[in-house]
């Protein structure tokens, strides 16, 4: 059996500032240089309403004729990591499939991250037209896909919880600036005692003389202090995965890695399951080629107990 891959600290381009001269985008492009910051945002003025245009996270914008994509924004959505994570990721597992990273580059508090523009439709737009055995491929290609994302591991002597570059979590169901940052952690039970701080925060009132700390906490038992720290898209949306559209059993890419990290190996399921419609026909299939963890629970009662 072949060694799993590994990503270390050491390992990830960590300058504010990077670009990948030997990515297909400038050998495509006769050397044409990436866009500016005010390019970007000259673009994205074109391309978006004026309302998402002054967000602090724009949508995307895209340069056809450069065949190129650029996610950008001025806050925690945009990060640095997403790039490391998509340069690690297009390095170490082609079995994945996701945009090829050319560069990143922060500048007058943005980030700005130029990427592969893929060609291809949201499985979110073409799922109503699918067939049966459309879907049933297409299942067993994210599958597969996502087992692949599991075999990626980290440097023994490093081990952590958090995004791949160390930094705390950006997670839509735990986290928000009204919290203290979620990580790194150096252990699940870490984590876990931070989830379960976090929804002890706050309820003093109704019991009087104790600290959070010191509140009992019914759900903690729900979550395995010994599950595998495992790396995770977090957010496998159907809105999130390009697929062909003649072929849509086939897997272009997945997107929008900024929700990912090192977590528990319930996560990635819980987290699928926590933005799909229960009862819908996607939730479905999700039950029958994913395995649901014994931790569901624990984790729908944290995500409860924090508002989401």
């Amino acid at each position: 059996m072949a060694p799993s891959p590994t990503v270390s600290l050491a390992s990830l381009p960590s300058e504010p500032t990077v670009v990948f001269q030997c990515s297909s985008f400038f050998s495509r492009n006769n050397g044409h240089p990436l866009p500016t910051l005010s390019e970007v945002r000259a673009t994205s003025a074109v391309q978006n309403s004026s309302e998402d245009h002054e967000k602090a996270n724009p949508p995307p914008v895209f340069f056809e004729s450069l065949g190129l994509a650029v996610k950008f924004g001025r806050d925690e959505t945009v990060s640095v990591s997403e790039g490391q994570c998509l340069w690690a990721l297009g390095r170490l597992l082609p079995e994945v499939p996701v945009p090829e990273i050319y560069g990143w580059s922060t500048e007058d508090g943005y980030v700005l991250i130029y990427m592969e523009m893929v060609k291809g439709v949201t499985v979110e737009k073409r799922w109503p037209s699918m067939t049966e055995d459309e879907k049933m491929g297409f299942w067993g290609t994210l599958k597969s896909v996502v087992s692949n994302l599991r075999t990626l591991s980290q440097d023994p002597d490093d081990q952590f919880l958090g995004r791949i570059d160390r930094s705390p979590y950006y997670d839509i169901s735990i986290t928000n600036h009204n919290r203290p940052p979620a990580g790194p952690f150096t252990s699940v039970k870490g984590f876990h005692d931070w989830l379960s701080i976090m929804i002890r925060q706050g309820i003093e009132e109704h019991w009087p003389g104790m600290k959070p700390e010191e509140i009992p906490d019914p759900y903690r038992k729900m979550l395995p202090d010994d599950a595998q720290v495992i790396f995770t898209h977090a957010d496998l949306h159907p809105s999130n995965i390009i697929v062909n559209p003649d072929s849509p059993s086939t897997i272009v890419a997945l997107i929008d890695w900024e929700q990912s990290g090192w977590y528990p190996d319930y996560w990635e399921f819980c987290k699928a399951e926590y933005t799909a419609e229960i009862g819908s026909e996607w939730h479905g299939y999700m039950l029958r080629f994913l395995e649901e963890p014994e931790a569901l629970d624990g984790f729908i009662e944290y995500t409860r107990a924090l508002g989401y």
